[in-house]
């Protein structure tokens, strides 16, 4: 567990390796299989829950907005990231968009 410290928050983050396979063939492989890891990210009592597929390790994706979650706080979360794990691209889900994911 990774822990960040800013403006008096402290955000412990942990990294859960995951692996996602769906449609299994007759020879045993998987039409679609997706790994990387999911984020936790703790402030208190609260969790904050985001991806980062294999695939596209320089892109996080988090399940919600991050704003009311990080506040003042935000900028410095993406700039651990891109120094610590060479994140470039950070997106949320939102459910009232119609694009899905939303870049920030």
């Amino acid at each position: 567990m990774e822990t960040l410290i800013t403006n008096e928050r402290t955000y412990k983050i942990k990294f859960i390796p995951f692996e996602d396979k769906c449609g299994l063939n007759e020879d045993g492989t998987y039409e679609i299989a997706y790994s990387g890891h999911n984020i936790e990210i703790h402030f208190n009592e609260e969790i904050f829950d985001g991806r980062i597929y294999e695939e596209s390790q320089n892109k996080i994706s988090f399940y919600s907005i991050p704003y009311s979650f990080f506040r003042e706080d935000i900028e410095r979360v993406k700039k651990y990231f891109q120094e610590k794990h060479e994140i470039q691209e950070f997106y949320y889900l939102d459910i009232d968009s119609d694009e899905g994911y939303i870049k920030f």
